[in-house]
Protein backbone atom coordinates (compact mmCIF):
# COMPACT_ATOMS: atom_id res chain seq x y z
CA UNK A 1 0.00 0.00 0.00
CA UNK A 2 1.41 3.59 -0.97
CA UNK A 3 2.84 5.67 1.59
CA UNK A 4 0.86 9.13 2.44
CA UNK A 5 3.17 12.11 3.62
CA UNK A 6 1.56 14.87 5.33
CA UNK A 7 2.86 18.52 4.54
CA UNK A 8 2.62 19.65 7.82
CA UNK A 9 5.98 18.38 9.84
CA UNK A 10 8.30 15.94 8.53
CA UNK A 11 6.61 12.60 8.06
CA UNK A 12 8.02 9.46 9.88
CA UNK A 13 8.05 6.26 8.98
CA UNK A 14 8.91 4.26 12.05
CA UNK A 15 11.03 0.53 12.88
CA UNK A 16 11.58 -0.54 15.83
CA UNK A 17 15.33 0.25 16.30
CA UNK A 18 17.85 1.49 18.98
CA UNK A 19 17.70 5.32 19.47
CA UNK A 20 20.51 7.44 18.48
CA UNK A 21 21.63 9.83 21.45
CA UNK A 22 22.73 13.28 20.06
CA UNK A 23 25.90 15.17 21.59
CA UNK A 24 25.05 18.11 20.71
CA UNK A 25 21.90 18.20 22.37
CA UNK A 26 19.75 16.98 25.23
CA UNK A 27 17.05 14.20 25.84
CA UNK A 28 19.31 11.31 25.30
CA UNK A 29 18.80 8.48 27.74
CA UNK A 30 20.03 8.47 31.34
CA UNK A 31 23.40 6.85 32.50
CA UNK A 32 24.26 6.29 35.88
CA UNK A 33 26.83 8.53 37.13
CA UNK A 34 29.68 6.66 37.36
CA UNK A 35 29.42 5.55 33.25
CA UNK A 36 30.57 7.96 30.51
CA UNK A 37 28.24 9.47 28.11
CA UNK A 38 28.53 7.43 24.63
CA UNK A 39 28.01 10.21 22.10
CA UNK A 40 27.28 9.87 18.46
CA UNK A 41 29.74 9.59 16.03
CA UNK A 42 29.42 11.04 12.53
CA UNK A 43 31.31 10.21 9.94
CA UNK A 44 31.12 11.68 6.42
CA UNK A 45 31.18 9.31 3.42
CA UNK A 46 32.14 11.09 0.28
CA UNK A 47 31.74 9.44 -3.07
CA UNK A 48 34.16 10.04 -5.88
CA UNK A 49 34.41 9.40 -9.68
CA UNK A 50 37.69 11.02 -11.06
CA UNK A 51 37.77 9.77 -14.48
CA UNK A 52 34.25 9.14 -15.88
CA UNK A 53 33.36 7.01 -18.91
CA UNK A 54 30.67 7.40 -21.42
CA UNK A 55 28.45 9.27 -18.84
CA UNK A 56 25.46 10.38 -19.81
CA UNK A 57 24.38 14.40 -19.30
CA UNK A 58 27.52 15.42 -17.66
CA UNK A 59 29.88 18.43 -18.81
CA UNK A 60 32.98 18.23 -16.49
CA UNK A 61 34.62 15.75 -17.58
CA UNK A 62 38.47 16.34 -17.28
CA UNK A 63 39.67 14.29 -14.25
CA UNK A 64 42.10 16.75 -13.66
CA UNK A 65 39.27 18.76 -12.88
CA UNK A 66 37.48 16.59 -10.77
CA UNK A 67 40.74 15.60 -8.44
CA UNK A 68 40.90 19.19 -7.77
CA UNK A 69 37.08 19.39 -6.88
CA UNK A 70 37.67 16.56 -4.30
CA UNK A 71 40.86 18.09 -3.48
CA UNK A 72 39.25 21.48 -2.40
CA UNK A 73 36.36 19.52 -0.50
CA UNK A 74 38.32 16.98 0.97
CA UNK A 75 40.43 19.93 2.60
CA UNK A 76 37.79 21.83 3.95
CA UNK A 77 36.18 18.33 5.32
CA UNK A 78 39.32 17.80 7.14
CA UNK A 79 38.63 21.31 8.66
CA UNK A 80 35.38 19.87 10.56
CA UNK A 81 37.28 16.71 12.32
CA UNK A 82 35.66 16.59 16.05
CA UNK A 83 33.92 19.50 15.22
CA UNK A 84 31.82 17.27 14.89
CA UNK A 85 33.09 14.87 12.23
CA UNK A 86 34.63 11.80 13.88
CA UNK A 87 35.92 10.84 10.74
CA UNK A 88 35.94 10.72 6.97
CA UNK A 89 35.46 7.73 4.26
CA UNK A 90 36.71 8.69 0.78
CA UNK A 91 35.05 6.00 -1.76
CA UNK A 92 36.41 6.19 -5.38
CA UNK A 93 34.87 3.96 -8.35
CA UNK A 94 37.17 4.56 -11.59
CA UNK A 95 40.34 3.55 -10.33
CA UNK A 96 41.99 6.45 -9.92
CA UNK A 97 45.13 7.69 -8.58
CA UNK A 98 44.43 9.43 -5.22
CA UNK A 99 47.88 10.06 -3.75
CA UNK A 100 47.32 14.02 -3.87
CA UNK A 101 44.25 13.74 -1.78
CA UNK A 102 46.20 10.96 0.46
CA UNK A 103 48.83 13.60 0.79
CA UNK A 104 46.44 16.38 1.64
CA UNK A 105 45.53 14.10 4.80
CA UNK A 106 48.86 13.47 6.01
CA UNK A 107 50.13 16.83 5.81
CA UNK A 108 47.22 17.83 8.32
CA UNK A 109 48.24 14.71 10.26
CA UNK A 110 44.78 13.52 10.19
CA UNK A 111 45.87 10.05 8.28
CA UNK A 112 44.10 8.17 11.34
CA UNK A 113 40.60 9.68 10.82
CA UNK A 114 40.43 9.45 6.69
CA UNK A 115 39.53 5.85 5.29
CA UNK A 116 40.20 5.89 1.74
CA UNK A 117 38.30 3.05 -0.49
CA UNK A 118 39.80 3.42 -4.21
CA UNK A 119 41.67 1.30 -6.29
CA UNK A 120 39.61 -1.68 -6.35
CA UNK A 121 38.82 -1.52 -9.90
CA UNK A 122 36.36 0.37 -12.22
CA UNK A 123 32.23 0.38 -11.47
CA UNK A 124 30.98 2.55 -13.15
CA UNK A 125 28.07 1.61 -15.03
CA UNK A 126 27.65 4.89 -16.95
CA UNK A 127 25.10 3.13 -19.26
CA UNK A 128 23.13 3.16 -16.09
CA UNK A 129 23.04 6.44 -14.68
CA UNK A 130 25.41 8.60 -12.34
CA UNK A 131 23.08 7.55 -9.76
CA UNK A 132 22.52 3.93 -10.07
CA UNK A 133 26.38 3.77 -10.00
CA UNK A 134 26.71 6.12 -6.99
CA UNK A 135 24.65 3.48 -4.90
CA UNK A 136 26.43 0.66 -6.09
CA UNK A 137 29.62 1.92 -4.53
CA UNK A 138 27.73 3.28 -1.74
CA UNK A 139 26.36 -0.59 -1.18
CA UNK A 140 30.38 -1.12 -1.32
CA UNK A 141 31.20 1.21 1.17
CA UNK A 142 28.55 0.34 3.63
CA UNK A 143 30.27 -3.33 3.67
CA UNK A 144 34.17 -2.02 2.98
CA UNK A 145 34.23 0.46 5.62
CA UNK A 146 36.51 -0.26 8.60
CA UNK A 147 35.57 3.14 9.98
CA UNK A 148 32.07 2.10 9.62
CA UNK A 149 32.13 -1.14 11.01
CA UNK A 150 34.52 -0.14 13.91
CA UNK A 151 31.89 2.68 15.01
CA UNK A 152 29.28 0.46 15.84
CA UNK A 153 25.56 1.13 16.56
CA UNK A 154 26.05 4.53 18.26
CA UNK A 155 27.02 6.33 14.36
CA UNK A 156 24.97 8.29 11.52
CA UNK A 157 26.61 8.17 8.17
CA UNK A 158 26.42 11.55 6.21
CA UNK A 159 27.01 11.09 2.61
CA UNK A 160 27.63 13.86 0.60
CA UNK A 161 28.46 13.77 -3.59
CA UNK A 162 32.13 14.29 -2.82
CA UNK A 163 33.41 17.50 -5.10
CA UNK A 164 30.47 19.13 -3.08
CA UNK A 165 31.10 21.46 0.51
CA UNK A 166 28.54 21.71 2.98
CA UNK A 167 28.98 24.76 4.26
CA UNK A 168 26.72 24.64 7.11
CA UNK A 169 27.46 20.78 7.57
CA UNK A 170 28.21 21.55 11.18
CA UNK A 171 24.55 23.30 12.04
CA UNK A 172 22.98 20.47 9.60
CA UNK A 173 24.12 17.52 12.47
CA UNK A 174 23.42 19.28 15.00
CA UNK A 175 19.71 20.20 14.08
CA UNK A 176 19.32 17.12 12.68
CA UNK A 177 16.69 14.43 14.79
CA UNK A 178 17.80 12.01 16.68
CA UNK A 179 16.98 8.32 16.39
CA UNK A 180 16.44 8.31 13.02
CA UNK A 181 17.05 5.19 10.18
CA UNK A 182 17.74 7.67 7.34
CA UNK A 183 17.53 11.26 6.68
CA UNK A 184 17.04 12.57 3.49
CA UNK A 185 15.33 15.97 1.39
CA UNK A 186 12.17 15.48 -0.51
CA UNK A 187 11.16 18.11 -2.92
CA UNK A 188 7.63 18.72 -4.25
CA UNK A 189 8.13 21.71 -5.88
CA UNK A 190 8.55 22.69 -9.02
CA UNK A 191 8.53 18.87 -9.46
CA UNK A 192 8.39 16.06 -7.10
CA UNK A 193 12.11 14.96 -6.38
CA UNK A 194 14.49 13.94 -3.71
CA UNK A 195 17.97 15.38 -3.02
CA UNK A 196 20.81 12.51 -3.23
CA UNK A 197 23.96 15.24 -2.93
CA UNK A 198 23.37 14.87 0.82
CA UNK A 199 21.49 12.69 2.92
CA UNK A 200 22.36 10.31 6.38
CA UNK A 201 21.77 6.97 7.70
CA UNK A 202 22.59 4.06 10.58
CA UNK A 203 24.09 1.25 9.22
CA UNK A 204 20.70 -0.59 10.13
CA UNK A 205 19.18 2.17 8.39
CA UNK A 206 21.35 1.73 5.28
CA UNK A 207 20.42 -1.99 5.38
CA UNK A 208 16.99 -1.51 5.38
CA UNK A 209 16.29 0.84 3.24
CA UNK A 210 18.86 1.82 0.34
CA UNK A 211 21.00 -1.43 0.10
CA UNK A 212 20.55 -3.13 -2.90
CA UNK A 213 18.42 -0.20 -4.54
CA UNK A 214 20.72 -0.18 -7.61
CA UNK A 215 20.15 -3.17 -8.65
CA UNK A 216 16.39 -3.27 -8.13
CA UNK A 217 15.72 -0.33 -9.63
CA UNK A 218 18.63 -0.29 -12.69
CA UNK A 219 18.36 2.60 -14.62
CA UNK A 220 15.23 4.10 -13.14
CA UNK A 221 17.74 4.80 -9.90
CA UNK A 222 17.62 8.98 -10.27
CA UNK A 223 16.26 11.33 -8.40
CA UNK A 224 12.79 11.71 -9.54
CA UNK A 225 11.73 8.09 -9.05
CA UNK A 226 13.38 7.87 -5.71
CA UNK A 227 10.42 11.11 -4.21
CA UNK A 228 7.67 8.35 -4.65
CA UNK A 229 9.84 5.14 -4.68
CA UNK A 230 11.54 5.32 -1.12
CA UNK A 231 8.79 5.98 1.33
CA UNK A 232 7.25 2.36 -0.04
CA UNK A 233 10.63 1.03 0.08
CA UNK A 234 10.71 2.11 3.68
CA UNK A 235 7.58 1.48 5.25
CA UNK A 236 7.91 0.21 8.63
CA UNK A 237 10.98 2.28 9.08
CA UNK A 238 12.06 5.43 10.86
CA UNK A 239 12.46 7.81 6.94
CA UNK A 240 12.76 11.76 7.80
CA UNK A 241 11.59 12.76 4.46
CA UNK A 242 12.61 16.98 5.05
CA UNK A 243 15.68 18.45 6.33
CA UNK A 244 14.93 21.03 9.25
CA UNK A 245 17.18 23.15 7.52
CA UNK A 246 18.78 23.97 4.01
CA UNK A 247 21.81 22.79 3.31
CA UNK A 248 24.20 25.91 1.87
CA UNK A 249 26.56 23.98 -1.07
CA UNK A 250 29.39 25.46 -2.56
CA UNK A 251 30.92 23.40 -5.89
CA UNK A 252 30.66 22.97 -9.95
CA UNK A 253 27.45 21.25 -10.86
CA UNK A 254 28.52 18.19 -13.14
CA UNK A 255 25.68 17.99 -16.04
CA UNK A 256 26.41 22.07 -17.01
CA UNK A 257 29.27 23.57 -14.79
CA UNK A 258 27.02 25.98 -13.11
CA UNK A 259 28.19 27.07 -9.30
CA UNK A 260 25.74 26.36 -6.59
CA UNK A 261 27.00 28.88 -4.41
CA UNK A 262 26.55 31.94 -7.00
CA UNK A 263 24.05 34.08 -8.53
CA UNK A 264 20.55 32.38 -8.90
CA UNK A 265 21.53 29.19 -7.57
CA UNK A 266 22.54 30.90 -4.22
CA UNK A 267 19.22 33.29 -3.72
CA UNK A 268 17.19 29.78 -4.23
CA UNK A 269 19.25 28.39 -1.38
CA UNK A 270 18.10 31.92 0.83
CA UNK A 271 14.52 31.54 -0.14
CA UNK A 272 14.03 27.37 0.31
CA UNK A 273 16.24 27.90 3.44
CA UNK A 274 13.08 31.04 4.62
CA UNK A 275 10.28 28.34 3.32
CA UNK A 276 11.78 25.86 5.74
CA UNK A 277 10.55 28.28 8.65
CA UNK A 278 7.73 30.05 7.05
CA UNK A 279 5.96 27.65 4.70
CA UNK A 280 7.39 23.94 5.78
CA UNK A 281 4.50 21.99 4.30
CA UNK A 282 5.30 23.57 1.17
CA UNK A 283 8.79 21.43 0.00
CA UNK A 284 10.56 23.78 -1.98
Amino acid sequence: MQSHIPHKVPSVFRVPSASLSDSAGGGFERRSADKPSNPTRHILLMTATITPHNARNLARTDPATRLQDYDDALGFYLGLIDRPLHGIVFVENSDSDVSTLRQLVASRGLTGRVEFLCNYGVHLYSEKGRAHGEFKLLDYAMTASIMVIEAGMNHVIWKITGRYMVKNLASMIASAPRGFDAYVDMKDHPRRWMDMRLMAWTSPGYDRIFRGVADDLDSRTHEMHMRDYLPKRAQGARLIPRFSKEPFIDGVRGWDNGNYSKGKELLKCYVRSAGRVLAPWYWI
